[in-house]
C-alpha cells in the first residue's frame, strides 16, 4: 500500500472529519472533501486569508471555516459546497484571537480563545452567540500556551465536547468534557497521569472517545468511559505498544489519533525514531505501517481511507485496518 499526496496550489492548514482546507499561493481559501482518488479542490476566490490560512474547518449544512481575513479580523465563514459564494461572520464580538468550528448536522458550537492579561482563555459559544457576542456555554478555561498547538479537541454531533492539553494555571495536563445539556466542564480522570496530551478522537459514530498523549517518552492512549458518575468522568488506559517517541517531537504532537475510526479500538500516528508510523489493532495484534516524514498535525478516516496532515500536505492511504 502506498500513500498518495493531495495535489494543491498552496498549503493545507486544517484537517477535520472528512474535510481539509487551506490557502492557495494567491491567498484564497480552498476546501477538499477527503476520499480516494482525491477530488479537485473547491477554491473560494475572494475569500482571502493571512499566512496562517484556515484555522478550523467543519461540515454542517454548509462548509464552515475560521481564519483571519485580509482585513486582519478573525471570521467564521459559511461557504457553499459548490464554491459559488461565501458569507463572512466576524468574531469581534467575543474578542476571539483563535477559533475553530465544532459544527455538523447536529452540533452548532464555536471553540475560541482570547487573551486576558497575557493569559490564553478558552471558551465555547453557540454559533449565533459567537457572532452576536452572547454568553459562553460554560466557564472559560485557562490554557498555558497558544491554543493552536497546546489544545486538542474532539466532538461528535450531540455527544460531549472534549478538550485536552495544558489546561489550568499549573499542574499536569488534563482533559475536560462539556455535555450537550450541561453548562459546566467535567474533568476526566486519567491514570496513570500523562506527561502531555496532544490529541482527541471519536469512533463508532461517537460511541467512543479517545485521548492521546505520552508518558515518560512513550505513547499513551485513554478511552473515556460513558458512565453516569457524578464528579470526575472515568477513563481507562488503552493497552498500546510501548512505543518510544522521538525526543524532538515531545514538545509538539508525537501521538495523533485518527478521528472517525469505525472500530472499537483506536488507531494513531506516532513519531518514532525510525520514522512516523500508523498503528492499529487488527483484533489479534498491533500493526504498523510507515507514514511519510513530516510534523504530524491531525488525522481522520473518511471515504475508505486514512488521511494525515503532515506540515502543509495531506497524505492518504486506503484504510489498512
Amino acid at each position: 500500500m502506498d500513500w498518495t499526496r493531495l495535489e494543491v496550489e498552496g498549503r493545507v492548514t486544517a484537517l477535520a472529519r472528512g474535510l481539509c482546507a487551506g490557502v492557495t499561493t494567491d491567498g484564497d481559501a480552498f476546501v477538499v472533501p477527503l476520499r480516494l482518488p482525491h477530488p479537485s479542490p473547491r477554491r473560494y476566490d475572494g475569500l482571502l486569508l493571512d499566512s496562517f490560512g484556515v484555522l478550523g474547518v467543519a461540515q454542517g449544512e454548509q462548509t464552515w471555516l475560521t481564519g483571519r481575513g485580509a482585513d486582519g479580523r478573525l471570521h467564521l465563514w459559511s461557504a457553499y459546497t459548490d464554491g459559488s459564494m461565501f458569507v463572512p461572520h466576524s468574531l469581534d464580538a467575543i474578542d476571539a484571537v483563535w477559533a475553530t468550528p465544532l459544527l455538523d448536522a447536529h452540533a452548532g458550537l464555536i471553540l475560541s480563545s482570547h487573551l486576558d492579561g497575557g493569559s490564553w482563555r478558552l471558551r465555547v459559544h453557540q454559533r449565533e452567540h459567537a457572532i452576536l457576542g452572547g454568553q459562553p456555554e460554560a466557564p472559560e478555561i485557562v490554557v498555558r500556551g497558544d491554543p493552536d498547538t497546546s489544545v486538542a479537541v474532539g466532538f461528535y454531533e450531540r455527544e460531549a465536547v472534549v478538550v485536552a492539553g495544558a489546561l489550568g494555571d499549573e499542574g499536569p495536563p488534563h482533559a475536560l468534557a462539556l455535555a450537550h445539556s450541561e453548562h459546566e466542564w467535567r474533568r476526566i480522570h486519567l491514570s496513570p497521569t500523562p506527561t502531555a496530551l496532544c490529541s482527541v478522537a471519536t469512533g463508532q459514530f461517537g460511541r467512543h472517545t479517545w485521548i492521546g498523549g505520552h508518558r515518560d517518552g512513550r505513547a499513551a492512549v485513554y478511552q473515556v468511559l460513558p458512565l453516569p458518575f457524578r464528579g470526575l468522568l472515568r477513563s481507562t488506559a488503552v493497552e498500546v505498544p510501548a512505543l518510544e517517541l522521538t525526543e524532538a517531537s515531545l514538545g509538539d504532537r508525537p501521538v495523533v489519533l485518527v478521528d472517525e475510526m469505525q472500530r472499537d479500538t483506536p488507531a494513531f500516528v506516532a513519531a518514532l525514531p525510525r520514522g512516523n508510523r500508523l498503528c492499529w489493532h487488527d483484533g489479534v495484534e498491533w500493526k504498523a505501517h510507515p507514514v511519510p516524514e513530516g510534523r504530524v498535525r491531525s488525522a481522520c478516516a473518511s471515504g475508505g481511507a486514512v488521511h494525515v496532515l503532515l506540515d502543509g500536505d495531506v497524505w492518504s492511504l486506503p484504510d489498512p485496518t
